[in-house]
């Protein structure tokens, strides 16, 4: 069985240059993921599926939804992501700990749902694949 993974902030002690490569790599992948989940969405109009599967048409609209909830979620965290971006910059304007901890628990918010957000995809794939490969025409 598979351990589950949990978040662990390891952000009180980084730069800001960090914080900043941190949230732009992760804006980066979510700019990215538009392009995978409009493939998926593509794959799954395709006529490359088995006769006679049970509930296909069920599950490739399921599947569908699932794809679009997804792309919803991506956008409003792509949203947060760079509003955050942008409020970095106040974190080196912040003299005082209460500023310092307010930022970083803003942070580790984000990053929080950024890690969720992954982990939920993953299982996504995972299960997404897993049904392609036994439905898709040998």
């Amino acid at each position: 069985m598979e351990a589950l993974q949990v978040y662990k902030s390891f952000n009180s002690n980084k730069s800001i240059e960090e914080l900043q490569y941190n949230v732009s790599k992760e804006i980066s992948k979510l700019e990215n993921l538009n392009l995978e989940l409009e493939f998926y969405l593509l794959l799954i109009k395709k006529p490359i599926f088995k006769n006679h599967v049970m509930n296909l048409f069920e599950t490739l609209n399921k599947l569908k939804s699932e794809i679009k909830m997804i792309d919803t979620h991506r956008i409003n965290l792509l949203n947060d992501l760079l509003t955050h971006s942008n409020q970095i910059i106040n974190k080196i304007e912040c003299d005082d700990i209460a500023c310092d901890n307010f930022f970083i628990k803003e942070h580790d918010d984000i990053e929080l749902k950024v890690f969720n957000f992954n982990n939920n995809l993953l299982d996504f794939k995972f299960k997404l694949l897993q049904y392609l490969q036994n439905v898709i025409i040998d």
